[in-house]
């Protein structure tokens, strides 16, 4: 089978698919004999048609089951019937915020698809090359790190460094808080856009939606500005804040906390970067272990 797919849809179609609570996408009888001999796990590149006309996102195919029964797509709902059966789960690797669809979209049109077809293979070269783009306009290191850090990813963020550097302490702990959230099936996104500055890590329900959890990366214990931005956050959309430090900041920012408003102090949840560091490995190695039973 092919190294990869590339799945092509509508825009009103993966606003749809991509806002589900797991996010999934649906095919047409047509193409039963591929989504019969799909393994899962594979990768598939997300193509958006115009007004887009590029690939906004990456992610890997899970759950196939068929569904004759639920309408989901706008057109299925206009017509009151199920266009696209062959259903499977998508477990987002990388995705662009929405608002960036048009303008950072990745434009593939050097590659000669038959764009007509929704849902088709790519070739190893055409794969490859997708790789190399999307790590040029979005700063991933390597091949190897594609499936950590955050699933919503911007142009802007791009890490201003060679190659082969390695990652701030900050942006460690960034890309760690963001991958937890992944695990528990968030949608990440670091570098989070606010009226108050960016927040450091945010994971939402929906890809579109607001976020439910605030995340802080603060390795002193000078921490007012990120009070401020949680604070802010919390007062906006009720978001649970959450300052990670190093252990020995710790005992300071909680007691910094004592000059917020007491509501706003009592939610506040202040983890070591060893707690979280334990969290991201028990979560790494429960997902391992479900994937090895089959029941991921």
């Amino acid at each position: 089978m092919s190294v990869a797919w590339i799945i092509i849809g509508r825009v009103e179609n993966w606003e749809t698919a991509l806002n589900q609570p797991l996010p999934l996408w649906g095919l047409k009888p047509s193409y039963e004999g591929e989504f019969r001999l799909l393994p899962e796990g594979s990768l598939a590149w997300l193509y958006a048609t115009n007004p887009v006309g590029g690939v906004i996102g990456l992610a890997l195919i899970r759950n196939k089951y068929v569904d004759e029964r639920t309408p989901l797509w706008p057109d299925e709902k206009r017509t009151g019937r199920v266009i696209w059966p062959l259903r499977f789960r998508l477990e987002i690797v990388k995705l662009l915020p929405e608002e960036r669809w048009r303008t950072s979209a990745i434009g593939i049109s050097d590659f000669r698809l038959f764009m007509q077809k929704g849902f088709q293979p790519l070739s190893s070269q055409q794969h490859d090359e997708l790789l190399r783009r999307f790590r040029e306009r979005f700063g991933f290191l390597s091949t190897e790190t594609l499936h950590q850090g955050s699933t919503i990813v911007s142009p802007e963020l791009v890490y201003d460094r060679a190659a082969n550097a390695s990652l701030s302490l900050h942006e460690q702990l960034q890309e760690l808080v963001a991958e937890v959230g992944r695990l528990q099936h968030y949608h990440s996104q670091m570098g989070f856009p606010t009226d108050n500055g960016r927040i450091d890590v945010v994971w939402k329900r929906e890809i579109n939606g607001a976020p439910t959890i605030a995340f802080e990366v603060e390795l002193t214990p000078s921490v007012d500005e990120a009070l401020q931005r949680l604070h802010w956050a919390h007062e906006r959309w009720s978001a649970r804040p959450c300052v990670v430090t190093p252990p020995e900041a710790r005992d300071s920012i909680v007691a910094s906390l004592d000059q917020w408003p007491r509501g706003f102090a009592q939610l506040v949840r202040v983890c070591s970067d060893i707690e979280m560091r334990e969290v991201h490995k028990l979560k790494r190695d429960l997902r391992s272990l479900e994937e090895r039973l089959g029941i991921y």
